[in-house]
């Protein structure tokens, strides 16, 4: 895997999901009111949470794949064990967030069996030649749909941002 062999301060990926990160949601400081309030790995994925009582926007990256958008309202109960979610994904609201992720498994599975098959069942890892190739660009245009609908959620007070509304 590219990390293993790259320190993470040099792994495109990663510096491609700050640099744009920081470039596409930076709406939700200057706009909106909002703060980091967490840049960190925890575990194998990195989180950034930008937070506006009670929202909470979290954006949560592991390389290899895309990352995960959610709309959090922390005025809402939020109990995983009892399946009680206060929080939206922007796939829920965007069908181009989800067609861009889609895209990417489907394509990223079809080439794990290409290589399974080409390879006579030994797994190779392309990570970083697929990420130079398509994922940097699916990266970007992800970060890019997300940032859009964050912002269209937080206008207009969609999904559970407006159940309990928005200061």
């Amino acid at each position: 895997m590219a990390i293993k062999n790259t320190p993470i301060s040099q792994n495109l990926a990663f510096n491609t999901h700050v640099d744009y990160v920081a470039k596409e949601f930076g709406f939700l400081v200057s706009e909106f009111g909002f703060a980091v309030s967490k840049n960190e790995f925890i575990g194998r994925e990195f989180w950034i949470v930008y937070s506006n009582t009670p929202i909470d926007i979290e954006i949560v990256f592991e390389i290899g794949g895309l990352p995960f958008v959610t709309l959090r309202n922390n005025n809402m109960p939020h109990d995983e064990s009892a399946y009680i979610d206060n929080g939206d994904s922007v796939e829920e609201f965007s069908v181009r967030a989800q067609q861009i992720k889609n895209s990417r498994y489907e394509r990223r599975e079809q080439q794990d069996n290409h290589v399974m098959t080409n390879t006579g069942g030994l797994i190779l890892n392309q990570e970083s030649d697929d990420y130079l190739l398509c994922g940097c660009d699916e990266h970007i245009e992800y970060l890019k749909e997300a940032a859009s609908t964050v912002r269209k959620n937080i206008e207009f007070k969609r999904g559970n941002i407006g159940i309990r509304g928005y200061r």
